[in-house]
């Protein structure tokens, strides 16, 4: 399978949800973003106030987010799924989307090998763009979230 074939169905992390879960069945007909990051990633760290910006930007034209938290290479287990404390990471960096809380199996399955790891996918559920490390918050993802938020996301010319 390419890094462009995962499908968007794989939602059910070991470590549980913080601000609601998320099924695939209510993806349907939106844009969305994966977004996967560790609190303890330097490069998350310094891209955090671009992300805000693109969720403050993005989620009220109907974007879809779900966070995926996971542990980073060599981080005790059992703080990366405590769900106490990345609710209050999660609070702090002023998340208000679906996050879940991933054990290395969400990770896995999506291929993602750095974070941040953002994976855009259409209304249609087909993979648009992955982008990954200190690339991922760059100007082709803003661009693509413009296209599937604004009007050309509901004429069609987005169909598979």
């Amino acid at each position: 399978m390419s890094s462009m074939d995962v499908p968007l169905t794989l939602l059910d992390p070991e470590g549980g949800w913080i601000n609601a879960p998320v099924h695939v069945h209510d993806l349907r007909g939106r844009p969305t973003l994966l977004y996967f990051w560790s609190e303890l990633s330097k490069t998350n760290q310094e891209q955090l106030p671009l992300v805000k910006t693109l969720l403050d930007e993005f989620i009220p034209k109907g974007l879809q987010v779900i966070g995926v938290h996971v542990p980073m290479e060599g981080e005790d287990l059992g703080h990366a799924l405590d769900t106490n404390d990345i609710e209050a990471i999660v609070k702090r960096m002023g998340f208000r989307h679906p996050v879940a809380v991933d054990d290395g199996s969400m990770e896995q399955a999506y291929g993602v090998e750095d974070v941040p790891t953002f994976l855009v996918y259409d209304a249609f559920g087909i993979l648009r763009l992955r982008v990954a490390g200190e690339a991922a918050a760059n100007p082709e993802l803003r661009r693509l979230l413009e296209r599937l938020t604004g009007p050309e996301a509901t004429s069609g010319a987005f169909a598979p």
